[in-house]
C-alpha cells in the first residue's frame, strides 16, 4: 500500500468523525428542545462528568490516550452546549438552527 492510499484512508476516516459530529449536533438540538420544554440549564456536570468518564474508560479498553480522548469530548461537549444555547437563542453564533 502506498503512502497517498493510506492517507487517503484516513481522510475518509475524518470525513466519517465529521459526519458523526453532525448528527452528535442534531441530537444536542433535539436535547436543547427537551431541557427548555422541562426548563432545565444547558449545562449538565453530573452528564459531563459522565460522559467524559465513560469517554475515558473506553479509550483506556481501545489503548488509545485516554488524556487526549478527554480533551477531544470536551470540545464535543463544549459545541454541544454552545447549539443548544444557539438553539434556544441565547447566543448570538452566526449559523443558522437547525
Amino acid at each position: 500500500m502506498t503512502l497517498d492510499a493510506v492517507r487517503e484512508e484516513i481522510h475518509g476516516i475524518d470525513n466519517q468523525i465529521i459526519d458523526l459530529i453532525v448528527e452528535r449536533q442534531k441530537l444536542a438540538a433535539k436535547i436543547a428542545r427537551i431541557k427548555q420544554e422541562e426548563d432545565r440549564p444547558i449545562q449538565d456536570g453530573s452528564q459531563q462528568k459522565t460522559v467524559l468518564g465513560r469517554a475515558f474508560t473506553y479509550a483506556v479498553e481501545k489503548r488509545v490516550d485516554p488524556v487526549a480522548v478527554r480533551r477531544i469530548f470536551e470540545i464535543l461537549i463544549d459545541m454541544s452546549e454552545e447549539w443548544q444555547r444557539e438553539c434556544n437563542a441565547d447566543s448570538n453564533l452566526p449559523w443558522e438552527k437547525s
